[in-house]
C-alpha cells in the first residue's frame, strides 16, 4: 500500500469525526480527480490507426474506418481509449466505423475532474458529431456511463458492458470504506456527490433503475474473479436490464478482460447481430 494512501486513511479516521464536512469535501475532490497513465505498448496500434479529434467539451477521440455503422468505445476510470486496441481490428474487419473516446480528464482529453455523468455527456457530444451509434462498448465506469446515456435518450441498437458496476451508490460507499472515512463523513461525501449530479440535470436514481427503462439490447460481460467490480454487479445489471444477456468469463479479472480474444469475439458477434 502506498505511503500517501496510508496517510490519507489515517487523516480521514482522525478528522472524520471532528470535521466530517471538511473530510467529505477533500475526499470528493480526490474521488473526482483521475490519475493519467501512459498507454501500454500493446495499445499503441490504435493510436497509430486512428485519427485524433476534439469535441467542444475538450474530450479527445480516435476515429477509424468508414463503415456504414458506427460503434463508440469508452473506457473506465483512469483508463484511455487506446485500451480498446485489440477490439479495433475485429470491428474494422466486420465493417464498423469506430469512435474511441477519452473521457473528460482522461487520456488526451482536457480537464482535471470527471465522473460517470460527464462520460455520458461526452457520449452525447460524440453522437452529435459521428452518430447515430449502432452500438456502444464500455469498460467498467464506461459501461455505467453507457447506461446513463441510453436512459437519457441517446439511441443505440446494441450495448456491450464489460466489468461494469451496477450501482454508483455502491461505488461511492466502496471508495469511502477504502479511504477509511467515518460514517458521518461518508454521509456528507455521498450526499454532496448526489447533489452535484442533480445540479447538472441528471435524475437522482441509480444505474439499475436507469437501465430498467432502456429498450436497447445489451451484452453484459463480467469475470467471476473480478476483484475491483464484483461479479454480482454484472448479474444485477443483466437481471435489471429488460433485453440483456450475461456472459460470465473466468480468469480475466478486471483489466485483462479487455485483452481476451473470446471477449472481443463475443462483443463483435453481438454487435453484428442485427
Amino acid at each position: 500500500m502506498p505511503t500517501s494512501l496510508r496517510i490519507i486513511q489515517r487523516a480521514n479516521r482522525t478528522l472524520g469525526g471532528i470535521a466530517p464536512r471538511t473530510v467529505a469535501r477533500l475526499n470528493r475532490r480526490l474521488f473526482s480527480t483521475p490519475r493519467r497513465f501512459a498507454p501500454r505498448e500493446w495499445e499503441l496500434a490504435l493510436a497509430v490507426l486512428g485519427t485524433r479529434e476534439r469535441l467542444p467539451n475538450g474530450a479527445s477521440m480516435l476515429t477509424a474506418g468508414a463503415g456504414p455503422r458506427t460503434v463508440a468505445l469508452i473506457h473506465g476510470w483512469e483508463g484511455r481509449a487506446t485500451q480498446f486496441a485489440l477490439f479495433a481490428p475485429s470491428l474494422l474487419a466486420a465493417g464498423f466505423r469506430i469512435v474511441a473516446i477519452d473521457g473528460p480528464a482522461h487520456g488526451h482529453s482536457r480537464g482535471t475532474r470527471s465522473d460517470p455523468y460527464s462520460f455520458a455527456e461526452t457520449l452525447h457530444e460524440a453522437a452529435e458529431r459521428h452518430g447515430p451509434f449502432h452500438g456502444m462498448v464500455g469498460h467498467s465506469m464506461g459501461g455505467g456511463a453507457i447506461g446513463i446515456a441510453l436512459a437519457a435518450g441517446l439511441p443505440a441498437s446494441r450495448a456491450v458492458l464489460i466489468a461494469s458496476p451496477a450501482s454508483l451508490h455502491d461505488v461511492l460507499h466502496r471508495f469511502a470504506s477504502a479511504m477509511h472515512m467515518p460514517k458521518a463523513a461518508t454521509q456528507h461525501f455521498v450526499a454532496a456527490l448526489r447533489q452535484q449530479v442533480a445540479s447538472r440535470g441528471h435524475p437522482e436514481v441509480d444505474v439499475l433503475e436507469l437501465v430498467a427503462t432502456v429498450p436497447t439490447r445489451a451484452l453484459v460481460i463480467h469475470a467471476r474473479d473480478d476483484k475491483e467490480v464484483p461479479f454480482n454487479d454484472g448479474e444485477r445489471i443483466a437481471s435489471a436490464w429488460p433485453h440483456a444477456t450475461l456472459l460470465p468469463v473466468d480468469g480475466l479479472g478486471h483489466r485483462r478482460i479487455l485483452r481476451a480474444p473470446q471477449v472481443v469475439d463475443a462483443a463483435v458477434r453481438f454487435l453484428l447481430d442485427g
